[in-house]
């Protein structure tokens, strides 16, 4: 059959596997938080994830850095689910960041120090509250999360799309090894990343091309060498940030997508041989692993019910559900609105981590880690609020405000 033709499926009966009252898709970091968001309050809920994990870029893509949960000027503004991820790590050895008292500090010998962890940025140069933790330690707190708050997290299993009842989601459509089935949900979270949910409902966004990453880490080094490699939780072990690629990739371009993995592993191949063979500290080191996945940080973002722009920074929304600063800019926070994770065209929807609706600028800050938790955690307790009793709507925009902003205050969220 040649390229470009159609087939024409035969109509069939797909099966029900669950109604539950809150359905996340996407196990990256905000997905995790939104579903511990939501089971922790007592909503049924399930977490879909497509590949063997969670955590997202935050584990399998090996970005593991939290940058940031401050506002650059001494403050914390990201807490709740975040922070106590942070905690747990801490308490396990696993998570490295800066004394409170060294927060916004520019002294040399301190910003010198947690440059070495990755967690100087930005200009001029200053500590924040930045955090450097391992992934495979990040991947069991997640699932000690879920498994503690009751939520159901079902791997191997992809979104597909979804069926519509006017402005409603009235099912999801998953695809696994069993085959092709439905989830009827009454409230929807998507945390793709990608907002392929919001996409399949028909909700209004953009989407751009961007450079990919690949970072990988090495075992074996000695010393405090002079590259471009941050330290790590384990002795010897350092994590290279390789990248960005110099062609730009179509996140939701399979076979783009492929073609840069290709392209992205030989360049980080040849940049491990390369410091293998001139740097010193690096002779005798060993590649542990790359990244399972590109780096990819932006693709789409939703359009919705507000749009967070550069000038909304300092703004005081009455609806605000999250707050978060920005990686690279100093005494910079946004609070980010229900609104602008929520749209006319599916109701029941709200949407959370990077693909929520802001201006490319406000993106460079919402795409972060904990960003993406708030977010996250916001979503999951949105979601429960607007799912309500028996024969509610599910209508997320209906949701009240004061109630939601004061259980995720309780919390421990900031907002």
């Amino acid at each position: 059959m040649a390229a470009g033709a159609t087939i024409v499926e035969p109509a069939r009966d797909t099966p029900i596997i669950g109604r539950p009252d809150v359905l996340v898709v996407g196990g990256g970091s905000a997905g995790v938080a939104a579903a511990v968001a939501a089971a922790r309050r007592g909503a049924d809920t399930w977490l879909i994830e497509g590949s063997g994990t969670v955590g997202g870029l935050a584990t399998f893509g090996l970005i593991n850095l939290l940058l940031t949960l401050d506002d650059g000027a001494g403050t914390q503004v990201v807490a709740g689910l975040c922070q106590e991820t942070v905690d747990r790590l801490a308490a396990d050895g696993q998570a490295v960041f800066p004394p409170r008292e060294q927060w916004n500090s520019e002294a040399a010998d301190a910003v010198a120090t947690w440059r070495r962890w990755g967690l100087i940025w930005g200009a001029p140069e200053s500590v924040r509250y930045s955090v450097a933790f391992d992934p495979e330690a990040f991947v069991d707190v997640a699932y000690d999360l879920l498994r503690a708050s009751g939520a159901r997290l079902r791997l191997h299993t992809w979104f597909a799309t979804v069926a519509m009842d006017g402005d409603r989601i009235a099912a999801a459509i998953v695809e696994s090894k069993r085959g092709r089935e439905a989830i009827v949900p009454r409230v929807v979270v998507d945390a793709t990343g990608d907002g392929d949910v919001l996409v399949a409902a028909g909700a209004a966004h953009e989407s751009v091309a961007i450079p990919p990453y690949l970072w990988f880490r090495v075992g074996g080094v000695t010393g405090a060498p002079d590259a471009f490699a941050f330290r790590t939780t384990a002795p010897g072990r350092y994590l290279v940030p390789w990248g960005p690629h110099a062609d730009r990739v179509d996140p939701t371009d399979p076979d783009a997508m492929t073609r840069a993995t290709y392209a992205c592993r030989d360049a980080a191949r040849a940049e491990f041989e390369r410091l293998r063979r001139d740097v010193p500290g690096f002779e005798g080191v060993w590649l542990d692993d790359y990244a399972r996945t590109l780096g990819i940080t932006e693709s789409r973002r939703l359009v919705g019910d507000h749009v967070l722009v550069k000038e909304d920074a300092g703004v005081r929304f009455p609806d605000a559900v999250a707050r978060t600063g920005h990686w690279t800019r100093r005494d910079v926070t946004f609070d980010v609105p229900l609104r602008a994770m929520t749209t006319a065209t599916a109701a029941n929807l709200v949407v959370a981590g990077r693909c929520i609706s802001t201006s490319r600028y406000v993106h460079q800050a919402t795409k972060e880690i904990p960003a993406a938790m708030a977010t996250g955690e916001a979503a999951g307790a949105a979601a429960v609020h607007a799912a309500g009793g028996a024969g509610s709507s599910g209508d997320v925009r209906r949701a009240d405000i004061e109630a939601l902003r004061a259980d995720l205050s309780a919390a421990g969220a900031i907002v």
